[in-house]
């Protein structure tokens, strides 16, 4: 699975990019806002979601992790599909968790495709998951800390456990020694 590329942007079909990487042309899927932040830059870093149908492999990307996970949590929503997702997450990914967490249908409702049903199910369904995230916050997210966070998530371990182990990272580690040490010590500290 595709997770992350870098590479030259060249090409702006509909809401889409094309970034060449070492010669090969990836069409990656974005929010239109950040097309054009990404419009001026010789090469761009995005975080991947890749969404496999037995008719089609589609790529997502995403400027930093925290909007690729705020994406991906809005997929794990009944009756949201990627392209759905993709036109919410146009509002930023901090705009999107602030409507969660104040109840507001109508900044969903607001997005083509998404009527009051699938606003309220997704403001339903994320609400207890947007209110015990730490990294649903609204501050800034630490890349370390984040980086930790989803590979541990990835591994299964439970969010009470994690926020535990990353409050006690040293912030100059690298994400390997931030990892070991987390699995090392996971589960034990109180």
């Amino acid at each position: 699975m595709i997770r992350l590329l870098t590479g030259k942007p060249l090409v702006w079909p509909q809401d889409a990019i094309v970034i060449d990487v070492h010669g090969v042309g990836y069409e990656v899927w974005v929010p239109t806002k950040q097309k054009v932040y990404l419009a001026d830059k010789d090469e761009v870093t995005l975080h991947i979601y890749t969404h496999v149908r037995e008719d089609a492999f589609t790529l997502f990307g995403f400027i930093d992790a925290f909007e690729r996970q705020v994406f991906v949590q809005l997929l794990d929503v009944s009756g949201v599909g990627p392209k759905s997702a993709l036109a919410v997450m146009d509002k930023g990914a901090e705009a999107v968790i602030l409507a969660i967490q104040q109840s507001d249908v109508s900044f969903f409702q607001s997005v083509p495709r998404l009527g009051k049903k699938t606003a309220q199910k997704i403001i339903l369904e994320l609400q207890s998951k947007v209110g015990s995230l730490r990294e649903f916050s609204l501050a800034p997210a630490n890349q370390l800390t984040s980086d930790v966070r989803e590979a541990l998530l990835t591994m299964g371990y439970d969010e009470t456990s994690i926020d535990q182990v990353l409050s006690k990272l040293e912030p100059d580690w690298d994400v390997a020694q931030a990892l070991k040490w987390s699995l090392q010590n996971i589960g034990k500290l109180k």
